[in-house]
């Protein structure tokens, strides 16, 4: 079983309480409309009978009569008793559902027994109540040949029906509302297969955090286009600073191994934000005074022309046509200064093949010189070998993973195929790190 994170699951919780609230609020109205429109208003009325009366009792008396109470509650039920009463009062019921609506209690320390019905009509509930006290007094007096049970209190025609309590029906709905709230947050939390926290991707990967990237979705509403969510024209973005970090950190690489030069960004699955974390790393380096150049390594699905608005003749055409004496006609200048990018051209029917060939070494090793950082945002792990191709060709290689989305387990099967062809993994990029409405992490985390 999966190490639970109390601070995860509190943060969670925090997360999805719109949900908690949602369930509770559809509990509630869902239980008082059931209480009110479609439960039937059952109305009850109460008969006392005293079991003693009318003449001296003895000590031996009152014994013998506290000994038989057990008896009389069910005498009051018995099937004579509702029989004679279903007669009497030419009830529609039979001796099972009357019974089912008979309720004989005795009061503590006392000779007293109180006989309840309740019924849809008050007028009935009180009629039967009173019929089964004079029917219990005759099939009392009947057995035990006794005549001192008289009726305490009669019934009264009750005025509200007595299964409508507003406010305890309120509290008992509202209660099992964040009951099932809590526990369907918890069990979705569980069997999420998600990552949800760096905590859980270090555990799983052991493998550094390069750096953590905050979640601006919300910031989003304000700009028109997920694709062209660039730092240069967002410099007040809250994932600025968090690219800078990264930056940073992979420097810090740079002065281990001074041959860092090429980097591959990858991830599991599509979506977990591997294009827009290279695009900006590479406009980052740039505005950094380096000599940059983005290599677009996903030939099937790739975006980065879009993200720079530039022509997509690139990196399959030149391939393909094994161009490499015109490669800079291959290479398309960004209106970022130091940052070029070489789009992924069209799409081959052989990507794999394309990015293992001699050529693409060669190319490689040619831009090598011009450049002083070359990143390659290349496709998913998962069921394609692309990526796996690539890692052999770079210095280093780091994993985009988003919290919430990325699946736990194909995360850590990306790291175990990289490895599985001797990668040289440098670390995991988080994605999406939540944030609090003043915006800080949810997740305790220091730059790695």
């Amino acid at each position: 079983m999966e190490d639970l994170y109390l601070n995860d699951i509190v943060n969670y919780y925090f997360k999805k309480l719109w949900i908690i609230v949602l369930i509770s609020i559809v509990c509630i109205v869902g239980g008082l409309t059931y209480s009110f429109k479609i439960k039937t208003p059952m109305y009850k009325s109460t008969t006392s009978v005293i079991l003693a009366s009318g003449q001296t009792i003895t000590q031996s008396d009152l014994t013998l009569y506290q000994k038989l109470i057990n008896t009389y509650t069910q005498i009051a039920k018995s099937r004579n008793v509702l029989n004679n009463t279903i007669s009497n009062l030419n009830l529609t019921y039979n001796y099972n559902q009357l019974k089912d609506n008979v309720t004989v209690s005795a009061v503590s320390d006392t000779e007293i027994i109180n006989i309840s019905v309740v019924d849809k009509s008050p007028t009935l509930a009180k009629k039967i109540a009173d019929s089964i006290a004079n029917n219990f007094k005759d099939e009392v007096a009947s057995i035990y040949n006794l005549t001192n049970i008289s009726i305490l209190d009669e019934s009264v025609v009750a005025q509200t029906p007595y299964n409508y309590n507003i406010l305890k029906d309120t509290i008992i709905y509202v209660a099992l509302g964040l009951f099932i709230g809590f526990v369907y947050v918890f069990l979705r939390y569980y069997f999420d297969r998600n990552i949800k926290s760096k905590e859980e991707v270090e555990s799983r990967v052991n493998l550094p955090i390069m750096g953590s990237i905050r979640d601006f979705s919300k910031e989003l509403k304000n700009i028109k286009s997920k694709d062209a969510v660039l730092l240069d024209s967002h410099p007040k973005a809250s994932f600025v600073e968090d690219i800078k970090t990264l930056r940073t950190n992979l420097d810090f690489l740079s002065m281990d191994d001074s041959k860092v030069k090429k980097l591959l960004i990858t991830s599991s699955i599509p979506g977990e934000g591997k294009s827009f974390v290279s695009s900006n790393l590479a406009i980052s380096h740039a505005l950094n005074n380096k000599k940059v150049l983005l290599i677009d390594c996903d030939l099937r699905k790739g975006i980065v022309h879009k993200k720079f608005n530039v022509k997509n003749i690139g990196l399959s055409n030149l391939i393909a046509k094994n161009d490499i004496s015109n490669i800079h006609s291959y290479i398309n200048h960004t209106h970022i200064e130091n940052l070029d990018v070489i789009t992924r051209g069209i799409v081959p029917p052989n990507p794999s093949e394309l990015l293992n060939s001699n050529i693409f070494k060669t190319i490689l090793n040619e831009l090598e010189k011009e450049y002083d950082f070359i990143i390659l945002d290349g496709t998913p792990i998962t069921n394609l070998p692309d990526s796996l191709v690539v890692s052999g060709l770079v210095d280093k290689t780091v994993v985009v993973a988003t919290i919430g989305y990325t699946p736990a387990d194909l995360l850590s099967n990306t790291i175990k195929s990289l490895k599985n062809v001797n990668a040289p993994l440098a670390g995991v990029i988080i994605n999406k790190i939540p944030m609090t409405k003043n915006g800080y992490y949810y997740y305790n985390y220091k730059y790695e």
